[in-house]
C-alpha cells in the first residue's frame, strides 16, 4: 500500500477494479470453500493441495485479466477523444488506412 493518500480518480479505479475481481473469481472462491469445508484434515495436504494452490493461480490470473481489460477499456476510452487522434493521424478520420495499408486508429 502506498505511503502517501491516492487521488480520488486512483481510488475510484482501485474499488472498480476490487469489484470486478471480485465477480470473476466468484466461483473459484465458492470451489476453494467447498474443498476445505469437505476435506478432513488428514487430507488437506497433498494431493488436495495441489488443488487449492490451482484455484489460487485461476483467482490470480482471472485478476491480472481484469486489470488488463481495464486498461484496454481505458486506452479505447482516449483513443475516441479527439485531442487523441489528432496526435496520432492529424486530419486523417478515425479508421483511415496508411498508403501501406494499416489501419492508423480503429
Amino acid at each position: 500500500m502506498p505511503s502517501q493518500p491516492l487521488p480520488p480518480e486512483k481510488q475510484a479505479d482501485i474499488e472498480q477494479l476490487a469489484r470486478e475481481i471480485r465477480e470473476a473469481v466468484d466461483a473459484e472462491i465458492g470451489e476453494l470453500a467447498a474443498n476445505l469445508a469437505t476435506t478432513d484434515d488428514a487430507h488437506l495436504f497433498g494431493d488436495n493441495e495441489f488443488k487449492i494452490r490451482a484455484l489460487a493461480h485461476r483467482i490470480a490470473a482471472k485478476a491480472i485479466a481484469q486489470h488488463l481489460a481495464q486498461k484496454k477499456t481505458t486506452i479505447r476510452d482516449r483513443a475516441k477523444t479527439p485531442a487523441f487522434l489528432d496526435s496520432v493521424a492529424p486530419g486523417r478520420p478515425a479508421g483511415a488506412v496508411a498508403s501501406s495499408g494499416t489501419v492508423l486508429v480503429s
